[in-house]
């Protein structure tokens, strides 16, 4: 329904006005009345009295009606006056007032009306003025009270911010409640780098930075780790991140007092570089040994002891070819050494044989079928590896080889030798080429790097064991083993949330638990992306184009200004100088900067999982709207309209812009008609709005969109 302009001054009157609706009431009740009177006796006239009445009628007509018309003049006037000064003030005070005490408390009511609301006016004028004054003390208290605890945060806030390692703490959902600065800018891609996965911020899910299934088993390994000993239980693994960069990660659980997992610390370490490193000195040392061996070669051929000459002389070349045979020997000492040192910095942890063989028995049957037979000869043995990474090496292995050889059954016995772990995996049916086993070294598993490359994170041998005809029908791979007295554990023990740390207590963890059925959610409660657009016009179907989009989000109850998103975007048209007026954004401005094609993707990743909220929002959506075609993308998001919300909490206030509503409950804009500021904006209206919202009854979403539609304004079409 498409109302005319005008009847939209009349129309807020004619839909939320109780005194108006009672007077046409009351008028119809009134002229029924009269009429049936006026019926009963008529029928009681005789032809005689009807006849002079109907010459009185026909004579004196136009005085009757203008005597009629101009009653209903007077009436009219007077319930407009009664209106003004009496039913439509008294309907503001109540309104007004409840801003006062909800959400603004230096609003004052300006209302002009009869002395008697005059008078009301003022006494609550001076009761606000006692109400600010207590609530300005009260707050000084309590900032006085917390200025301690604030010392402490600001001082928690820095150490964390300096930290050496990126942190990220999370509730047991995997929804992040609080990160460092190096965290974001391990996450932070180059420029250029859009994904879902940029996005960090308080209240998104984790599991858009790190592989859910990698996150899991962290989790695994610690409550089984629980189950054993309550100290020493964290998880360290490394992991490629969507930067291109590889991380070292200590999971870290967060308990309750009684020793349930609440959520979970994220400790981590750009270890690229060290990586890098490691394979350049891997390369260099594997190009020496070549070299001092093609050397060696040499020398043996030059000192060959057949050759005829004095017997001091075959003496000589005798010892010295034993030492040049001892070089190669020593290369390896010297090499494993500097290897060893290198790798230092891969968080190998210590984890028992049994176990590891026993989850890797399980996870291979129930994610691809496939039955190992295991053969352990000693069960108090230790692995030293990354075992996520080296149980998804297995894995690997495991259903790869299962294809080959064309069956679900595998033979993997396991023993130590000396300091190292011999895994012997063999099987039943047909021989491999050598060549065809050693192709699988370098496919990449999953998410993780090349099987070659995981087996030397976790510093780990591959053997293929051939007949004379280069056929195999087992394979070895030589990890490390850990010493049953282990030396030095290098995790930190588990936070206790109950307990109070000398430093600081920091309570994140006191949130409900997540909750997709948005509907029925409490309004408090909902994560919000509140958003605007500048555009070339008015006009979505007429060609106008959105030029700007910028939004920030509310989390708990709180603006998180840190998570914004703003883009200009290249119109691919021109700029009127009418927009150009309001926005201050030109065509040099935007041109060459990213099309509504790029940018809607990225903005519809922002905003997953999150309600939209904005000002006259119905607009910006039909902007999306004309766009769906060409991108591909639709926003299915629920939303609100903090224009809608205003008209149906003050239906007696003629304006709803955001200007007006703002002067009302006491908001100053910063940057109006800039998206980021009109976003920012209307993200401190909402808030304002909505203890007003729950004193009338708007709970949940679903009440906030039922009552909206109820808002003349949701009318109203673009």
């Amino acid at each position: 329904m498409i109302l005319p302009e005008f009847f939209l001054p009349f129309y807020p009157m004619m839909q939320t006005n109780r005194f108006w609706k009672f007077v046409f009431l009351t008028l119809i009740a009134t002229f029924l009345i009269i009429a049936g009177i006026i019926f009963f006796l008529w029928q009681k006239l005789t032809v005689d009295e009807i006849h002079a009445l109907s010459d009185i009628a026909v004579k004196d007509g136009s005085y009757l009606t203008s005597l009629v018309f101009f009653f209903a003049f007077v009436a009219f006037v007077s319930l407009q006056i009664i209106y003004l000064t009496y039913v439509k003030p008294l309907k503001k005070i109540c309104s007004e007032a409840e801003v006062i005490y909800s959400t603004n408390p230096s609003h004052r009511i300006k209302i002009t009306g009869n002395r008697d609301v005059s008078r009301l006016s003022a006494v609550i004028n001076d009761f606000a003025d006692m109400f600010e004054n207590l609530n300005r003390t009260i707050t000084e208290q309590i900032l006085n009270a917390r200025k301690e605890t604030e010392k402490e945060r600001n001082l928690l806030a820095a150490i964390m911010s300096e930290l050496p390692q990126g942190v990220i703490i999370c509730n047991i959902n995997g929804r992040i409640l609080l990160f460092n600065s190096l965290a974001k800018k391990i996450f932070t891609p180059n420029p250029g780098q859009r994904k879902s996965e940029i996005f960090l911020g308080l209240g998104r899910s984790v599991f858009h930075l790190f592989d859910k299934a990698l996150i899991a088993h962290a989790m695994e390994e610690i409550e089984s780790r629980l189950g054993i000993s309550g100290q020493n239980v964290a998880s360290s693994f490394i992991t490629p991140i969507h930067t291109d960069r590889l991380i070292s990660v200590d999971a870290i659980p967060v308990l309750d007092p009684e020793k349930n997992i609440t959520g979970f610390i994220l400790a981590f370490l750009d270890v690229t570089d060290d990586i890098n490193l490691y394979d350049i000195t891997h390369e260099k040392l594997i190009s020496l040994k070549n070299s001092i061996a093609s050397q060696v070669e040499q020398a043996k051929d030059l000192l060959n002891p057949h050759c005829p000459g004095p017997h001091d002389t075959l003496l000589i070349q005798e010892e010295m070819i034993k030492a040049l045979d001892l070089w190669p020997r020593q290369y390896e000492e010297v090499s494993e050494a500097l290897l060893e040192a290198i790798s230092t910095r891969l968080p190998l942890t210590r984890h028992p044989l049994k176990d590891f063989l026993s989850g890797l028995k399980q996870k291979t049957e129930d994610l691809y079928g496939i039955h190992l037979k295991l053969s352990l000869t000693d069960e108090e043995s230790y692995l030293l590896a990354d075992t996520y990474s080296f149980t998804s090496a297995f894995i690997f292995l495991f259903q790869n080889l299962s294809k080959m050889v064309r069956n679900t059954e595998l033979n993997l016995c396991s023993y130590k030798n000396k300091n190292f772990i011999i895994f012997e995996i063999s099987w039943d049916s047909f021989f491999l080429s050598k060549h065809r086993i050693e192709n699988l070294m370098q496919k990449r598993i999953n998410s993780l790097p090349s099987l070659f490359y995981v087996l030397k994170q976790n510093k780990a041998s591959f053997e293929i064991i051939c007949d004379k005809d280069g056929h195999s029908s087992r394979i070895n791979i030589i990890a490390n083993a850990g010493s049953k007295t282990h030396i030095k554990e290098k995790h930190q023990a588990p936070v206790i949330t109950g307990s109070r740390p000398e430093f600081y207590d920091l309570d994140l963890f006191n949130m409900d638990e997540e909750n997709n059925d948005f509907f029925n959610t409490d309004l408090k409660h909902i994560t919000y992306t509140v958003f605007d657009t500048e555009t070339t016009g008015l006009n979505p179907d007429g060609g106008d184009e959105i030029i700007s989009l910028a939004a920030v989000r509310i989390v708990n109850n709180r603006i998180v200004y840190q998570d914004i998103f703003e883009e200009l975007v290249d119109p691919k048209r021109d700029i009127p100088m009418e927009s150009y007026r309001i926005h201050g954004i030109n065509y040099e401005m935007v041109s060459g900067k990213k099309d509504i094609h790029t940018i809607l993707p990225v903005f519809k990743d922002y905003a997953a999982e999150t309600v939209l909220l904005g000002h006259n929002i119905a607009f910006d959506m039909k902007m999306f709207k004309v766009k769906e075609k060409t991108t591909g993308i639709r926003i299915l998001n629920p939303v609100l309209d903090t224009l809608l919300l205003s008209a149906i909490l003050h239906p007696v206030y003629a304006c709803h812009d955001m200007e007006s509503i703002a002067g009302r409950l006491g908001v100053n804009i910063i940057g109006r008609h800039t998206a980021l500021g009109d976003a920012i904006a209307s993200a401190e209206i909402f808030l304002k709005l909505l203890p007003l919202l729950n004193s009338n009854g708007v709970l949940t979403l679903r009440d906030a969109i039922k009552a909206s539609k109820k808002s003349y304004y949701a009318r109203l079409k673009y």
